[in-house]
């Protein structure tokens, strides 16, 4: 089997967002997704960025890292601290995403850790969500 290459953003956006990222140190690793990830952004769309970081971000670090990214960009954020994702957004970002910031390495932690909570949480998970159902709809 042949490796896929990985999909990368468009280069100027890419470039943009990691000049802004650039003035955030925290932020070691980046994943576009969304509209702009796929190419069927609109002119209203917004901007999807999940992040990472060695910790979680703090309040102020999230507020000063969107208004940056709109300001640069001129569209609204959606920013997410990949330390707080969980399923299945995680997955969504890792099979949909494109890399803008950050290795190979940080990326394969990242898929290690979707995989570790797929096998792990997401059958309680559903378990959990069929048992709420059940009791919805009395059967």
């Amino acid at each position: 089997m042949t490796a896929q290459p990985t999909p990368t953003a468009p280069e100027p956006l890419a470039s943009q967002l990691r000049a802004v990222l650039a003035r955030h140190p925290q932020v070691n690793f980046a994943m576009l997704f969304g509209s702009l990830a796929r190419g069927t952004a609109r002119p209203d769309s917004d901007l999807d960025l999940a992040v990472g970081a060695d910790r979680s971000l703090h309040a102020d670090e999230i507020i000063a890292l969107i208004s940056d990214l709109a300001m640069a960009t001129g569209r609204p954020v959606d920013l997410i601290d990949l330390a707080a994702a969980g399923e299945p957004l995680l997955g969504q970002i890792l099979a949909h995403g494109v890399r803008v910031l950050g290795d190979s390495t940080r990326h394969g932690a990242l898929l290690s850790r979707h995989l570790a909570d797929v096998a792990d949480f997401v059958p309680l998970q559903r378990r959990i969500l069929d048992a709420r159902r059940q009791r919805w709809i009395g059967r």
